[in-house]
């Protein structure tokens, strides 16, 4: 199993430790070639057997020749992918690199004309794309770190214009729609993972008009919206359904937790399929650790509509709470309130913590990549092999 580390947390920490070097020293860190400034974004991570070498630096004088007087040593982290890229595209600048000032993008405090790459701190490609005069010109590519498109976009003189598409991570297109003048223009289609239509919606100038349909992943219309004016009116069929889950998200607001499993109820007797309904009443009995219960009903929104990220990540939650707090003991109670103190990670059986594992990469896997989800993965799911 590798271990899945992030930079400047776990692997630059444990650079100190093996380096002598303390958290009280002033260390800059550069992994191949480019100094590392702001912490990484989520999903920006580094495995060990990533790494080629490591070279550390706390001579004074050499410190003050490569331009790093200011800190007491530096690490410089080579990646094996750095280390096999060719010098011809090693040569070739990265945003990390440069500067963006009123728009426009300066390397050496110049506007940059030219091609960049972006990598990853795995020494994995990014993103891709040109420079004109510091502003991005023709098509623009970002990457996921198994190698797929994750996007791509045109621009002129650093403003979309013409198609643009977003992909899932395993190549399955996920949007698309063309860019006039950086506005949305035209028909705009997005999709679930198994191809059928998620939204359908049309656009002139930028704005929504005409009508917006919504569909569930079996084809199924959910939801047909129709702008007048630039206004939008609200599927008709749906009025009552909207006007009850409304009122029980207010209940549930208000601490009322029968009345906001009530209204849910209601909205359900109108449409049994309903599976916002369901989502929504599972999440609320989740929350008042009715943790079979919420499970049941989000196998029900699940059901109606499998690639609802929010239902399998709270599936997921309802399953751990419910071990979470299988033992727990009250640490405060009155009449409106009662206070448990719960475990904090706990042992799952192994056909529970399968499912909670499912649903947790089926979530990240459509987009829901919260820091509670990717801290459960980390937990209870590290070296099981992602589903969709």
């Amino acid at each position: 199993m590798l271990k899945t580390i992030l930079l400047l947390s776990v692997l630059f920490l444990s650079l100190l430790n093996t380096s002598g070097q303390t958290i009280a020293d002033k260390i800059m860190f550069v992994v191949d070639s480019i100094p590392v400034i702001d912490d990484p974004q989520q999903g920006d991570e580094i495995q060990q057997t990533d790494v080629a070498d490591i070279t550390i630096i706390k001579n004074k004088d050499t410190l003050n020749r490569l331009g790093y007087a200011q800190f007491d040593g530096v690490t410089f982290v080579f990646t094996k992918e750095y280390r096999n890229r060719a010098d011809s595209l090693r040569q070739i600048p990265s945003t990390k690199q440069m500067e963006r000032k009123n728009g426009v993008w300066l390397f050496h405090n110049n506007p940059y004309s030219g091609p960049f790459i972006d990598y990853y701190y795995s020494g994995k490609k990014q993103g891709d794309g040109a420079f004109i005069n510091g502003l991005v010109n023709g098509r623009r590519t970002m990457y996921y770190q198994n190698g797929k498109i994750e996007a791509e976009k045109y621009y002129k003189d650093g403003i979309e214009n013409g198609l643009a598409k977003e992909y899932y991570e395993d190549g399955t297109l996920r949007q698309k729609g063309i860019f006039a003048d950086g506005k949305e223009e035209g028909i705009w289609e997005s999709y679930f993972p198994n191809g059928k239509v998620k939204l359908l919606s049309n656009y002139f100038k930028g704005e929504l008009f005409d009508t917006a349909t919504r569909y569930y992943s079996t084809g199924r219309i959910k939801e047909k919206v129709f702008i007048k004016k630039g206004k939008v009116e609200p599927d008709p069929n749906l009025v009552r359904i909207n006007q009850l889950m409304k009122k029980s998200n207010e209940s549930n607001k208000e601490g009322d937790i029968k009345a906001a499993i009530k209204y849910c109820s209601k909205a359900l007797e109108l449409d049994s399929s309903f599976a916002d309904a369901y989502f929504s009443r599972g999440t609320i009995k989740l929350n008042d650790f009715q943790f079979d219960d919420a499970i049941a009903d989000l196998d029900k929104a699940l059901f109606y509509e499998p690639y609802m990220a929010t239902a399998l990540a709270n599936r997921a939650f309802a399953r751990i709470r419910k071990y979470q707090f299988a033992n727990s003991r009250t640490l405060s109670k009155n009449r409106d309130v009662t206070v448990l103190a719960a475990a904090d990670k706990v042992p799952v059986p192994a056909g529970e913590q399968e499912k909670i594992c499912a649903d947790l990469q089926k979530a990240v896997f459509l987009g829901n990549k919260t820091k509670m989800i990717i801290e459960a993965l980390s937990d209870y799911c590290q070296g099981r092999t992602a589903t969709n």
